[in-house]
């Protein structure tokens, strides 16, 4: 077992791992604050003195031998790695109840091997550095990505090979807070001065008995080229489709309210089902450019507590007319409840599910929604008594490349914006699914986070 503490020039304790009360009886929050002196067994403190002096002049890991006494009084014999780090302004500690290295023996040599064999297997951009952020060892994927050749990347700081806000002087881990055990979205410059964009991530790691960090360096070119071939297809279908039958929706429109001259009673029929269909094409597009924007790691919630009961009801007053043409009986049943949501985002969900409803609902027929107290999630039901699914059109639903089209019928027909509903409803840490069978209806089913109470 280890526990790992950094302390500042006076041996006070700025912070110590969890596992300290397992280790010695005494938790972290009775530890901080405390001289690190405070539990060391006193025939040997004057040892740990002398260690901890050499190891802030030396600048060089240091290690020593110190007994613990327990909160029980139980003594525990503890062997100790300590390095002072500028960076940090602390004095960064790893106690170990392993065996003492022997007289002259490197003990990080094995652990370090282990370690730069494993960082040369990996496929990425990886390094080693010490706490004080000098780059130790860096692996021959970082160094072909970053066009280093023979130079290298070691002995290099941190901070002066990737872009980082980092505070010098600071205590622990906040100097590197930001970017430890996250990932970050930078651009940086090559050896050959060549711009390149990356994912750069931080991880505390101890080798050895000795604390350092361990750097990820993925190239995301490919990624970035991806999101612009992406958003030239968005503004493609912006300026080529949807632009133009926007366009064609106006003409019909204005001729059907006579301004172009009285349609006969076939020319309204047909005027009306090319809007419809029109519309139609404008659903399918407008979902098809939905899923591109989650895809493309751009889309953002603004989440806030909102009433489901509320969100539901406010979808159907804006569906009233379609409602009232087809006079279809409405009834919503459950607990009001509040889910954590996007809500116009949501409202995009609950209004695509219910466009499906009505769409696919026999004149006259009932069309019920269902709110369940799921424990940690809200689930809700839009059930229809439309013609139903077969398999292999749920089946295709939710995949991107088998979406059922407007003419299959069945319910899910608006192409895209289903799918689209799923992905929203999945960013917001829910599920979506769907219970149908030809002929007996369907069944369409979302979960959502509660709001915290």
């Amino acid at each position: 077992m280890e526990v790992i503490a950094s302390v500042d020039g006076n041996g006070k304790v700025l912070s110590i791992s969890q596992n300290s009360f397992e280790a010695w009886k005494l938790s972290a929050d009775e530890l901080v604050g405390r001289s690190i002196f405070d539990i060391l067994y006193p025939e040997d403190m004057m040892a740990a003195q002398q260690a901890l002096l050499s190891a802030t002049f030396m600048k060089q890991p240091t290690q020593f031998e110190c007994r613990v006494v327990r909160r029980d009084a139980i003594v525990v014999p503890m062997y100790w790695t300590a390095q002072w780090s500028d960076m940090d302004d602390a004095m960064l500690m790893v106690a170990q109840d392993h065996i003492k290295p022997k007289d002259g023996e490197d003990p990080f040599k094995e652990a370090r091997e282990t370690m730069r064999f494993l960082m040369e297997s990996l496929p990425l951009g990886l390094f080693l550095a010490t706490v004080d952020g000098k780059i130790d060892f860096a692996n021959k994927n970082l160094e072909t990505l970053m066009e280093t050749g023979a130079l290298g990347l070691s002995e290099r700081l941190i901070r002066s090979v990737f872009p980082m806000d980092v505070r010098v002087g600071a205590s622990g881990d906040s100097a590197y807070g930001p970017y430890i055990d996250r990932k970050t979205q930078m651009r940086v410059l090559t050896a050959k001065q060549r711009e390149l964009p990356i994912e750069f991530s931080l991880r505390r790691v101890t080798v050895g008995w000795f604390p350092m960090y361990l750097g990820t360096v993925l190239n995301t070119s490919e990624r970035f080229e991806l999101q612009r071939m992406r958003q030239k297809f968005i503004d493609s279908v912006q300026v080529q489709i949807k632009a133009p039958l926007a366009a064609i929706m106006m003409h019909i429109e204005l001729t059907l309210e006579g301004v172009h001259g009285n349609l006969n009673d076939q020319g309204k029929r047909r005027a009306e089902t090319i809007l419809r269909d029109i519309q139609e094409m404008m659903n399918a597009i407008e979902g098809i450019l939905e899923v591109n924007k989650l895809q493309s790691g751009t889309f953002e919630l603004d989440l806030t507590p909102n009433n489901i009961m509320v969100l539901l009801r406010q979808a159907l007053m804006a569906m009233l007319s379609e409602i009232r043409e087809k006079e279809l009986v409405l009834e919503i049943n459950g607990p009001e409840l509040a889910v954590m949501v996007d809500e116009e985002k949501i409202m995009t969900v609950v209004m695509t599910l219910f466009a499906n409803a009505v769409r696919y609902s026999p004149h006259g027929s009932k069309v019920r929604v269902q709110i369940i107290d799921a424990e940690e999630k809200v689930r809700v039901e839009i059930i229809d008594r439309g013609p139903g699914m077969t398999d292999d059109q749920k089946d295709a639903l939710f995949d991107p490349l088998r979406q059922p089209t407007v003419t299959e019928g069945g319910g899910g027909g608006n192409l895209g914006t289903i799918l689209a509903a799923k992905q929203i409803v999945e960013k917001h840490g829910g599920s979506m699914g769907v219970i149908s069978h030809q002929g007996a209806g369907s069944n369409f089913w979302f979960d959502l986070p509660k709001a915290a109470d």
